[in-house]
């Protein structure tokens, strides 16, 4: 478990939170950009070094949470898909059981496969779902909180890197967290009517808005200062 520079994932006292990564190996969703190239560094690293996938399930990051004094909030699985079928359901029902033994911390969990979801959320779970633009398979996954209105305390959109114009209106959402790809220049930058439109619809749902810092170059430190808004 270590300090993150993820700006939107906080301890419940507001500084900043942890990443921990129990479960490790290559992601096997392989994010792509529209051209097919895999972006997410991990993938291209391990890719780069024939690096296999190998998953490995390491307990004592577990018993380090289990362990962690204080309340904090803790990004699991930054690295993977927890709700892939190629992980273990054992390792992932011990990751739940840690989760539900420290009702102290709070936990994020991002994904890209809410329609995989094998149990129910937690009452100290924060759950979102990536989203990269208006695909068939962004508008599956956006759809998801439609369908189930309450599978976690707070149920958030993470539209991070968001390379098309945004699926919009989506139901049930508690917060909405917006940033760009990093380390490819500007070629897959957002336009700012897509973030616009983003910030509209929330505004009409009353739904707090995350820009991320590396959103400056793209519509201006005063817009992004406005809006790094956190769930109540």
């Amino acid at each position: 478990m270590n300090k993150t520079k993820i700006e939107w994932v906080k301890n419940p006292d507001g500084t900043q939170g942890y990443t921990s990564n129990p479960i490790r190996g290559l992601c096997p969703m392989a994010c792509k950009l529209p051209d097919g190239r895999v972006y997410c560094y991990e993938a291209r690293r391990r890719q780069r070094f024939k690096i296999p996938i190998n998953f490995e399930f390491h307990q004592k990051e577990l018993r380090k949470i289990e362990n962690a004094k204080g309340s904090r909030g803790i990004f699991l699985g930054s690295t993977i898909e927890l709700f892939h079928d190629m992980i273990p359901y054992d390792w992932r029902r011990s990751v739940f059981k840690t989760i539900r033994a420290c009702p102290q911390h709070r936990f994020y969990i991002l994904t890209k496969l809410p329609q995989t979801i094998d149990r129910e959320m937690p009452d100290n779970m924060w759950l979102g779902v990536s989203i990269t633009g208006n695909t068939h398979e962004d508008f599956n996954r956006a759809s998801f909180f439609g369908f189930k209105p309450r599978k976690a305390k707070v149920q958030f959109i993470s539209y991070e890197p968001i390379l098309e114009e945004p699926v919009r209106n989506i139901p049930n959402v508690d917060w909405i967290v917006v940033g760009r790809l990093t380390g490819h220049g500007k070629k897959y930058d957002p336009k700012i009517e897509w973030i616009q439109s983003i910030i509209k619809d929330a505004r009409d749902t009353d739904t707090p808005v995350f820009l991320k810092d590396n959103l400056i170059p793209i519509v201006g430190q005063k817009l992004v200062s406005q809006y790094q808004e956190f769930p109540e």
